[in-house]
């Protein structure tokens, strides 16, 4: 048996399509058939996921995660571990040594679940039917549209606007088609030829979605937003708006994914997210201050500096994550990564690019294992000097204490280094990797060798190290 909080109490939106979480690559539902939470949480296409999970069987599009824990890396299933009562928590991490008494409720009424014991997740989740009660809904993502103002690397027309406006032009050629450039192509994030699904929900439709939550499902208590870009897009301030009025919304935990990298209304933001128990927005950064521009065209690492100032300026109750997404690139200048997050003063997160393979992470140690090995070890003692530089803030509103621990930020440098060693990378997928760089660059009309420190492309188009 499979244990998977995200198939038994979850709902995630995607392009046209809807799932139970970001990694689960199935169609389970089309939008164009329905919407609305209430119509999809048993739609017969949940409960045989769920059903092959009951019986431990590796439904396909769970993919990501059974090669994962194939070879021992946490998985996004291990997100959530069940306890002994029945009860989800989420790991968070522990409190720091001291922390107000405000902190420590906070991290124990977070990793527990706020319904009734008669509610748990576990106890809405009907074995032999496979059917999970609205009370059991606990997750939902949602993702109104592609409209972005960036056009990152590793990312596809599918989620991003910018990218398809990058293509507009760009007729795929037979370099592109013979080592199957996926983003180039089009074919990124798509099921076959005939699959041209988009993310397309109106502000109406958006609404909608909120009402069936609020009328339906009274235990929900993590709410994510995914993009394209939250802050650019139209449907994003009325949803926040009406979600405030979620029967469990002092209970609910509300986070987001942004560039932060776009013009907004901090007062307004701030006001539409107080309702909640605890709010976090996610800033996707993805690169150090070195290569940003180059890696995420569209914003710069001045004006990010500039809008986490004026945020912190006036928000002190609602949470700054930064995050890397890993790909062969971070791996090229991995200190300045890791030194450019630092100087944010935020907690880190990270995650792995699996797809396409061509910017897998652990390409890097087929041609630079050693010098790979050394930019790691540099990494790590830049982050172990600041282990005894501790920042926390207390809100003044909430009570709640944020800090940033850098043993928890070398933690994260670590779980890059052990999914790069816990796969073996192929040539195919390097060679693959150089193609793209030198296509995208034409079209994005970069040079990769202003912007890199460690390593240079050469006149025949191989990665050289020059420091």
């Amino acid at each position: 048996m499979k244990r998977c909080f995200y198939a038994m109490g979850a709902i995630n939106y995607k392009n046209g399509t809807v799932s139970c979480c970001p990694r689960q690559s199935d169609q389970l539902v089309f939008q164009n058939d329905t919407f609305l939470p209430s119509e999809i949480f048993n739609h017969e296409n949940f409960k045989e996921l769920r059903r092959k999970l009951h019986n431990d069987e590796w439904p396909k599009g769970c993919d990501t995660c059974e090669s994962m824990e194939e070879v021992g890396v946490a998985s996004m299933r291990n997100d959530f571990t069940l306890e002994k009562n029945g009860s989800f928590y989420k790991d968070q991490g522990k409190p720091p040594k001291g922390a107000n008494i405000y902190t420590v409720q906070f991290y124990e009424e977070f990793h527990k679940e706020h319904s009734p014991e008669e509610h748990f997740l576990i106890k809405c989740y009907d074995p032999e039917t496979h059917e999970t009660r609205n009370e059991g809904l606990r997750h939902i993502e949602l993702r109104f549209s592609n409209a972005c103002n960036f056009a990152c690397k590793h990312c596809s027309k599918v989620f991003s606007s910018g990218w398809k406006g990058k293509l507009q032009n760009f007729i795929p050629d037979e370099e592109s088609k013979l080592y199957d450039l996926k983003q180039l192509l089009g074919t990124e994030h798509r099921h076959n030829k005939d699959d041209d699904y988009e993310m397309a929900l109106t502000v109406e439709q958006s609404l909608q979605i909120v009402d069936d939550l609020n009328a339906n499902f009274p235990y929900l208590e993590h709410i994510n937003f995914a993009g394209g870009e939250l802050l650019y897009q139209k449907q994003f301030l009325p949803v926040l708006k009406k979600l405030g009025d979620h029967p469990n919304a002092s209970n609910i935990h509300l986070s987001f994914h942004s560039n932060f990298n776009s013009d907004f209304d901090v007062v307004k933001l701030s006001e539409l997210l107080l309702p909640f128990s605890t709010s976090t927005i996610t800033i996707s950064i993805d690169a150090g201050r070195t290569f940003y521009s180059y890696f995420r065209s569209g914003g710069t690492w001045e004006q990010l500096e500039k809008n986490i100032k004026k945020f912190r300026e006036y928000n002190d109750y609602t949470w700054l994550d930064i995050t890397c997404t890993t790909s062969i690139y971070q791996m090229l200048d991995i200190y300045d990564v890791f030194e450019s997050f630092i100087s944010l003063e935020a907690s880190i997160n990270i995650s792995i690019v699996q797809s396409p393979k061509y910017l897998d992470p652990s390409l890097i140690l087929l041609d630079f294992e050693k010098e790979t090995m050394k930019d790691i070890e540099k990494t790590e003692e830049l982050i172990k000097s600041y282990f005894d530089k501790p920042i926390d803030r207390v809100s003044e509103k909430t009570g709640h204490m944020y800090w940033v621990k850098h043993e928890q930020t070398l933690e994260k440098l670590h779980r890059i280094v052990k999914y790069i060693k816990s796969f073996k990378p192929k040539y195919h997928d390097y060679n693959r990797f150089l193609i793209y760089r030198k296509k995208s660059d034409m079209i994005w009309n970069e040079n990769f060798n202003d912007h890199f420190q460690n390593y240079q492309i050469d006149e025949h188009n191989e990665l050289i190290r020059v420091k």
